[in-house]
């Protein structure tokens, strides 16, 4: 194989909880990622040595050098699994916003680790891509799997859940950002239990979008409110323009709504457009990284 092209997810987390900090830094987590359909896309070519990235028509300014998680986890990837050999180029169309609670980056590290695994034809083991996802961060190895699961531990220990029904929601993601760091830092995190998840995963399974509405929960929203009072006014907005239920999204700043079909997704979307802000409708998919294009 000589080249190859993937797409790779966005990710909302429905329930989101802090269990409390850990003895390493991080917090102990509990939440669940849903993978919804709003894609990156990343083409591979093989050559001679080294690792390059392309950013071409980036909406934003966007680094694509080794501060790139993508060239980390193609440097990661070609050093630490040895039948690869040879180097890469890297082209990354980007959709997802970055740094907009919605998992971009992690995305394409994770679709990084599993478009070098084809192209090489290394056939790593799921354990070894996961251990490699694991050291780029906390989100990279939900994206191995797509679809809905459960994260425990930082967010990197995935438990996947069986194919979740579609529904549709509306992602509106704010002109000003928010560091993770800060929005923990900020003392304003809500401490829970961890037992939202199993009622959320019982939910799902019925099928029941208003339940799923009412279920929504994240224990860092009122730090990211606190920092960005933006994204209180934009759950109020969303929730008038008639969405059943809002949510921050991880760490912020997106805010998501949930609509009853695609038709109102749209016309929430159109509600919330202005004022510097990125509004997809778009909806949750039980699919992860998927191929393209291959050229053998």
């Amino acid at each position: 194989m000589t080249s190859l092209t993937l797409r790779t997810p966005a990710k909302i987390n429905p329930v989101l909880e802090v269990l409390g900090p850990r003895p390493d830094g991080y917090h102990e987590l509990r939440l669940v990622f849903q993978a919804v359909a709003l894609y990156d896309e990343l083409a591979f070519e093989k050559t001679a040595e080294g690792v390059a990235l392309e950013i071409p028509e980036s909406p934003v300014p966007l680094a694509a050098d080794d501060s790139n998680l993508v060239v980390k986890a193609a440097r990661l990837f070609l050093r630490e699994v040895g039948k690869a050999r040879g180097g890469v180029r890297i082209r990354l169309r980007k959709k997802i916003p970055l740094a907009a609670g919605l998992g971009g980056g992690s995305s394409d590290a994770a679709a990084t680790l599993r478009g070098l695994d084809e192209l090489f034809q290394t056939h790593a083991a799921p354990g070894k891509l996961l251990d490699l996802a694991a050291r780029l961060g906390s989100d990279v190895p939900f994206f191995l799997y797509g679809g809905t699961g459960l994260g425990e531990g930082r967010g990197e220990k995935i438990t996947p859940w069986e194919e979740g029904f579609e529904f549709h929601l509306v992602l509106v993601k704010p002109a000003a950002g928010l560091s993770t760091p800060a929005v923990y830092r900020s003392g304003k995190a809500c401490f829970t239990r961890g037992d939202r998840a199993g009622d959320f995963r019982r939910i799902l399974r019925q099928e029941d979008l208003r339940g799923v509405a009412d279920h929504l929960f994240n224990g860092l929203e009122p730090a990211a409110q606190f920092l960005l009072p933006e994204t209180t006014e934009l759950k109020e907005s969303l929730l008038k323009a008639g969405a059943l239920g809002a949510l921050v999204s991880g760490s912020g700043p997106t805010v998501f709504g949930l609509a009853e079909d695609a038709a109102q997704a749209r016309r929430i979307a159109d509600c919330l457009e202005g004022d510097g802000r990125t509004v997809v409708a778009t909806k949750a998919v039980s699919t992860g990284i998927q191929i393209l294009k291959d050229l053998s």
